[in-house]
């Protein structure tokens, strides 16, 4: 039933339903003001060199690249009214709209376009997003400084309207990397004559659907751009992002005590603070996240496959507190019309069958010459709840499988570097959404890529997630991820846990805004009824 319960709060969120309550309004904001707390203000708004969701919030309100998010995940068009891709799938030609104009009035240009993604790349950027830009032919080689000639890099402004891009290979979700902070354009000419543009009021200039109108040390306030190319969409006259007054100790209860209207998704909110009553206006958002332990498959006994099953179907995660995993790929991480995980079910893939899970231990402890398995640590780095998670994981290995287990905390260096030369036996990991495709999920565990720290290979893995990043039919392209997934769920290196989800505390009648996979808030499309 809490299953049930959970399956039926994240499908409400993600179909789009709303928990506003016209008639629970004390009173319809007319003036369309939104106020939302944050409990730092940013001190740049640079598009490239942005860290943390509430920053990331805020860029997204005043900047807009080629194409943007929808309420799905999916990349629509934005700057660009429309594009052309190449019989072989790696040169893209986008066309951007007509008449569109920087804050200061003039042109927003293909060449603005180029120079920031280049100057993004640049080493002396030093932007932590430049990674997520490695599919453009020359891009790694150039961020890395193997290569200084910026020319090299496959970025070109054809003319003031056509940009050109061309990719290492072809990448069929290359659009929704687009979407991406690291990819929205700056004014060149700006940018140029001042460096530090990005840090005051008086040199930022923006093409989003809102203007910066103020920014303090305890505030910022964007209005309304209504030479925005869809004005007509923007509800909102002013989006406020404010920190907590003095004397009030975070922005849960700036929340509570009406000062803002909404609070939590970039942030956590202070539980703390609330009574039964308040408790229960929480909202859930899922976040493109999934938290998990993974074996070491060279390491005996866990090279047995049956014992790694067992010991994944004995844990009940419904304990854990977040949403219950059975695979890799969370909710809030888009599929080819809905959600991902709404679409491909993770719940034939791990039973939780402690009377199956005792079958498969002693039959794997038997092919491995055991009448025991022997005690084991489980490797975890500082921080979070990670001690709490792997008490309650040994706690039900020991009274459903009588397997001990006990606990190792490194610093997230060490651990990490464990993890990569295969000194663990288990180990806390965990992967959250740089862009919103289930790609960003499958891609990590080939045998090709550096982030695959399982000491774990399967040719037939990587046949399908390869096979999946040429393929442009979406619904053909989500079906190889589910292949990939399940064929990774079989072989139980990775053990789910849990997906992640934020909660947040909003006004009864506000609506269309929310939360997205990566913990940025969404309000552009938002208003209050």
């Amino acid at each position: 039933m809490k299953r049930l319960m959970k399956f039926i709060m994240v499908l409400a969120i993600l179909t789009g339903l709303s928990g506003a309550d016209g008639g629970m309004a004390s009173a319809v904001q007319a003036k369309q003001v939104l106020r939302v707390g944050l409990s730092v203000i940013p001190f740049s708004l640079d598009p490239a060199t942005t860290i943390d969701g509430g920053t990331s919030s805020i860029v997204r309100g005043l900047f807009e690249g080629l194409v943007r998010l929808d309420e799905r995940g999916q990349a629509v068009p934005a700057m660009a009214k429309s594009w052309k891709i190449s019989a072989d799938g790696k040169i893209y030609t986008f066309t951007l709209r007509s008449g569109v104009k920087w804050s200061n009035g003039q042109a927003v240009k293909a060449a603005d376009f180029e120079y920031a993604w280049k100057r993004a790349l640049a080493p002396a950027t030093f932007s932590s997003r430049a990674f997520r830009m490695y599919s453009i032919a020359g891009a790694q080689a150039y961020h890395e400084g193997k290569v200084k000639d910026a020319s090299k890099v496959g970025i070109k402004a054809l003319n003031d309207s056509t940009l050109q891009v061309t990719l290492s290979e072809k990448t069929a979700y290359f659009t929704q990397l687009l979407a991406d902070d690291v990819y929205m354009p700056v004014p060149a000419q700006t940018v140029k004559k001042d460096s530090e543009w990005g840090r005051s009021m008086k040199t930022m200039v923006t093409n989003g659907p809102f203007k910066l109108k103020q920014w303090t040390g305890s505030a910022i306030t964007l209005s309304k751009n209504t030479a925005y190319y869809l004005a007509k969409d923007i509800r909102l006259t002013e989006v406020q992002l404010l920190t907590p007054k003095s004397g009030t100790e975070s922005t849960t209860e700036a929340y509570l005590n009406n000062e803002v209207d909404w609070a939590g998704g970039t942030e956590s909110i202070q539980y703390s603070a609330l009574d039964q009553e308040s408790a229960k206006a929480l909202k859930a958002f899922p976040l493109g996240g999934t938290f998990y332990y993974q074996f070491n498959p060279n390491k005996a006994p866990f090279h047995n496959l049956k014992i790694r099953k067992a010991l994944a179907m004995a844990l009940d995660r419904e304990l854990f507190g977040g949403i219950p995993a059975y695979g890799l790929i969370p909710y809030g991480v888009r599929g080819a019309k809905l959600d991902y995980r709404s679409e491909i079910s993770d719940e034939g893939y791990i039973s939780e069958d402690i009377a199956q899970a005792k079958r498969l231990l002693q039959e794997g402890l038997k092919e491995e010459g055991l009448t025991k398995l022997p005690s084991f640590k489980i490797s975890l780095n500082e921080g979070y709840d990670h001690t709490q998670v792997a008490m309650i994981v040994i706690s039900s290995w020991i009274k459903n499988l009588g397997v001990e287990a006990e606990i190792e905390l490194l610093t997230w260096e060490d651990q990490l570097a464990n993890r990569y030369s295969g000194n663990y036996t288990v180990a806390r990991g965990g992967w959250s959404a740089d862009f919103n495709d289930p790609a960003n999920f499958m891609e990590f565990l080939t045998s090709a890529s550096p982030e695959n720290n399982t000491s774990w290979h399967n040719k037939q893995y990587d046949a399908y997630v390869q096979q999946a990043r040429h393929t442009d039919k979406v619904q053909e392209r989500m079906a190889l991820y589910g292949k990939a997934e399940k064929l990774l769920m079989d072989e139980m290196v990775l053990l789910p846990l849990f997906y992640n989800f934020t909660h947040v505390l909003h006004k009864p009648n506000l609506n269309g805004v929310y939360v997205n996979f990566d913990r940025t808030i969404n309000f552009t499309r938002g208003y209050f009824n």
